[in-house]
């Protein structure tokens, strides 16, 4: 069988026991292709065999590995087979990239969370999956990191696509960079670096990417899943302040977003102890990793909680004036957007796609075409980019419009999640507090 050599090779005593008690007497196999990768394997398996006493006999090429000729023929068929092994993989790749040029999605749906395939072999969505998928994307805005939507979906008892128990937060991230959840293709992410051992690379450049827009039914609308890019991307940048890596926490609703006046640097919450009185406090990184470069003050964690709700009730207790200020703020917001440039911008690449599909009919070069797609595209990215700042920035005025014609009182008690869905970044001064609310208000609170 094909997987003989293999099995010998790795259990060289095991088949001398074999051999030993007379269970094998002659491996028959179909061919020389079947049997090894390569020639070199194919005779060292061939020779180690030889010295148990096992002929192997080659069907197709009527080779017999204990004839006097044997290993000469066998020699030569061998290097005939791997260079057939090398055209064929070679063709199938050709097929491969035209298939990929013609804007054909090839997936792997066994294992792909939220789809299934039709008959047709297209993406349909699998509804009980697909909410798991909304409910990543969803965790994951309203602040959690990787590591805690994990965490959540393994209390539940909710399953991996391969039905596992154990969720990986490095799984958690690829379905958060993964555009086929918002209903694009990225095609050739990956490519076989040595088609004899068959592995695989990440494709950096060495080959052609294609990007199919709008191939199948979104799970995650698109201005959604921009919104997770460009959080992955805040908390990347944060991560990476000053060279040094700090993974994200989500352990405080104010993690990550408090941060010093003087140098810039996030406040860590740590537990103090203070001449043997315990407390939660805030202070500044750079504070306390080098005393000397910042002076920023400690920061005890109920007067953070507390300046919180005076800005609310800032808010609340002042609602005329700033309901005003968010419904001007809101109303230039939606002048500030000119769908008439996008739809332009789609006209065109639409026109730009059809032509690339006729000139591939007619096989003629189409170079100048695909650079025109290319530059196309990333203006349309830069759109959507705006569109989508834009249409967050009315959204989060919305919430704050909202959050106010609601609370008819003070607000009381700390509630962690209108932290999360109210506020960006709260600046911390020598005698106040900066919060910065994601509708672009500013509240300023004295310590």
């Amino acid at each position: 069988t094909p997987d003989a050599p293999n099995l010998i090779a790795d259990r060289q005593s095991e088949s001398a026991c074999i051999y030993g008690s007379r269970k094998i007497d002659m491996i028959l196999t179909k061919s020389i292709s079947r049997f090894a990768r390569n020639t070199v394997d194919c005779l060292n398996y061939i020779r180690m065999l030889k010295g148990m006493n096992i002929p192997v006999y080659f069907e197709k090429e009527s080779i017999n590995t204990m004839d006097t000729r044997g290993e000469v023929l066998l020699t030569i068929m061998a290097s005939l087979a791997q260079q057939e092994s090398e055209s064929l993989s070679k063709n199938t790749k050709m097929g491969i990239h035209y298939r990929f040029q013609q804007g054909k999605v090839m997936v792997n749906a066994r294992n792909f969370l939220g789809y299934d395939k039709d008959e047709d072999g297209h993406l349909i969505i699998n509804p009980e999956q697909a909410e798991i998928v909304k409910r990543i994307f969803r965790e994951y805005l309203e602040g959690k990191s990787c590591k805690k939507i994990a965490q959540g979906l393994e209390r539940d008892g909710i399953l991996t696509s391969r039905g596992k128990a154990k969720w990986h937060d490095t799984s958690i991230r690829k379905i958060l960079e993964n555009e086929k959840y918002m209903g694009d293709a990225l095609l050739q992410k990956t490519y076989t670096i040595d088609f004899l051992n068959k592995k695989r690379g990440k494709n950096n450049g060495i080959l052609p990417q294609y990007y199919i827009e709008d191939d199948h039914e979104p799970i995650i609308p698109k201005e959604i899943f921009l919104m997770v890019q460009e959080e992955m991307a805040r908390r990347s940048e944060q991560n990476a302040c000053f060279g040094r890596r700090k993974s994200f926490s989500a352990n405080h609703p104010f993690s990550k977003i408090v941060f010093c006046a003087e140098c810039g640097e996030e406040f860590r919450r740590i537990h103090w102890n203070n001449r043997g009185k315990k407390s939660i406090v805030w202070r500044c990184l750079t504070r306390l990793e080098h005393k000397d470069e910042c002076h920023a003050r400690t920061l005890n964690e109920g007067i953070l909680i507390e300046a919180f709700l005076d800005a609310l009730n800032e808010i609340v207790g002042n609602s005329d004036t700033y309901l005003e200020r968010l419904k001007v703020n809101l109303e230039a917001a939606i002048n500030a957007a000119n769908p008439e440039s996008a739809a332009a911008l789609a006209a065109r690449m639409a026109e730009l796609q059809q032509e690339l599909i006729d000139r591939t009919e007619r096989r003629e070069n189409y170079d100048d075409i695909t650079d025109d797609i290319l530059r196309l595209r990333e203006l349309q990215a830069q759109a959507d980019m705006d569109g989508t700042a834009k249409s967050e920035h009315k959204k989060r005025i919305r919430e704050l419009l909202k959050f106010i014609e609601r609370q008819k009182s003070k607000v009381l008690v700390f509630d962690g999640s209108l932290v999360k869905k109210l506020l960006e970044k709260v600046t911390v001064y020598d005698d106040y507090l900066e919060f910065r609310f994601k509708s672009g208000m500013t509240v300023n609170v004295e310590k």
